[in-house]
């Protein structure tokens, strides 16, 4: 079966069991209806999901081109120099995972944040500009939208859960454990 433009609103049902001998095509030269393709493909379901979200993840950063969106100099994003409040490390600051590095994890839903000055300095990827997602069901795309500052191995075991509860639990748990550890200014080891 072919895939173009036309026939994505119709994504949802290629996930069925009606196409899972179908093997999806495409003539478009669309990069993103190509990886939608690939995804369709994949008929295990972790290895879809798996698929996806690091497609997407390097869909973002090939965007930016692998640029210091946020502007840091000396640890300090836009809005922290133009403040001077002396805080560092941008919004990450409130991350575990954050260090003088850059990100230790791949995380959608913080490759796709930016704030109110990044916005306007220059042009940004928004979550509706990623097609691949539509692969994805409605729980899954609210998990990659809401699941900031986690592990990416954590994002992927609430992406291949069925029970939005469980996922919005673990999601919960995570975010309450980690304001714990940043209040109280204990350190995680790096994996």
């Amino acid at each position: 079966m072919i895939i173009d433009d036309k026939k994505l609103k119709f994504i949802q049902l290629y996930k069925t069991i009606f196409y899972r001998k179908c093997k999806f095509q495409t003539n478009s030269e669309d990069k993103q209806i190509q990886i939608i393709v690939n995804a369709l493909n994949i008929k295990n379901r972790k290895k879809r999901i798996t698929y996806i979200y690091d497609t997407s993840c390097d869909f973002v950063d090939d965007f930016y081109n692998h640029e210091n969106i946020c502007g840091f100099k000396n640890s300090q994003c836009y809005i922290q120099q133009k403040k001077k409040n002396g805080l560092k490390n941008g919004c990450c600051r409130k991350c575990l995972f954050a260090s003088n590095k850059g990100c230790t994890t791949k995380n959608l839903a913080c490759k796709l944040f930016n704030c109110s000055e990044v916005k306007c300095r220059r042009n940004t990827i928004k979550f509706k500009d990623l097609k691949v997602l539509k692969v994805l069901s409605i729980r899954q795309r609210f998990i990659i939208k809401s699941d900031f500052f986690s592990l990416r191995e954590s994002v992927l075991k609430d992406l291949y859960s069925y029970s939005i509860i469980y996922s919005v639990v673990r999601l919960g748990i995570r975010f309450i454990k980690n304001m714990i550890i940043l209040n109280h200014g204990y350190k995680i080891k790096e994996q």
